[in-house]
């Protein structure tokens, strides 16, 4: 058996619950251009940066904007957005994620968080689970971001591993695309069916265990364990 000897994480949708605060700051840049949004398309868009989030918004709106308005639409929403985080406590982590990370911690696998939000640090901290994690990538860092693989890369340099022995997984259509184009053993979590093209699949959290997770690593020849 090969070891997988770390755990690459996204963490909107994955440990924490706030992809409804997505939809709602979303939802209104795409009110204050006239057009509907919808959760679908909320889904579509997680893992994506800020201003990608608002450029594919301004481009489905199909309205010109300067520069400087484009800027306030991005300034508008993460102020938006903090205020909604402000309000965030444990209870707002995924339903059985805080076991599942606890589990991983004890196997010694060092946990790495891939998130596209500069947010992420913040959020961990109030979902008291920044202390698990070895490290959070600084996406001002990155050249490029989902669904470019290069912060899950990061990701596997900041745990001190190989890609090849890197767990990665998300909810999000441009994160699983960026796992994909890599070495990484694929987890998708949630009920979307492009997840399934993932190496495992999960329909939510709460089914993702460590023990659920190593049946499926084991059918390729891998273990978490020594």
């Amino acid at each position: 058996m090969k070891k997988i000897k770390a755990v690459i994480f996204d963490m909107d949708g994955v440990i924490s619950n706030t992809i409804p605060l997505h939809y709602i700051v979303n939802k209104r840049v795409a009110d204050q251009l006239g057009i509907e949004y919808s959760h679908e398309w909320n889904m579509s868009m997680q893992g994506l940066s800020r201003t990608d989030t608002v450029k594919e918004i301004v481009a489905a709106s199909g309205k010109n904007v300067t520069q400087e308005e484009f800027e306030e639409l991005c300034d508008q929403k993460n102020k938006h957005y903090r205020n909604l985080l402000g309000g965030i406590t444990e209870s707002d982590a995924q339903p059985g994620i805080r076991p599942f990370i606890e589990q991983l911690s004890e196997l010694g696998l060092p946990l790495v968080v891939a998130s596209a939000s500069r947010n992420a640090p913040f959020v961990l901290t109030q979902l008291k689970l920044k202390g698990y994690f070895k490290d959070i990538v600084d996406v001002t860092t990155l050249k490029r971001g989902k669904p470019d693989p290069e912060i899950f890369l990061k990701a596997a340099d900041l745990a001190g591993v190989k890609s090849g022995e890197c767990v990665a997984i998300e909810d999000g259509a441009p994160g699983l695309k960026a796992i994909l184009q890599t070495d990484m053993y694929a987890v998708g979590v949630g009920d979307y069916d492009y997840l399934k093209e993932a190496d495992a699949h999960f329909r939510s959290t709460e089914a993702m265990t460590v023990s659920a997770l190593e049946k499926h690593l084991n059918q390729k020849g891998w273990t978490l364990y020594e």
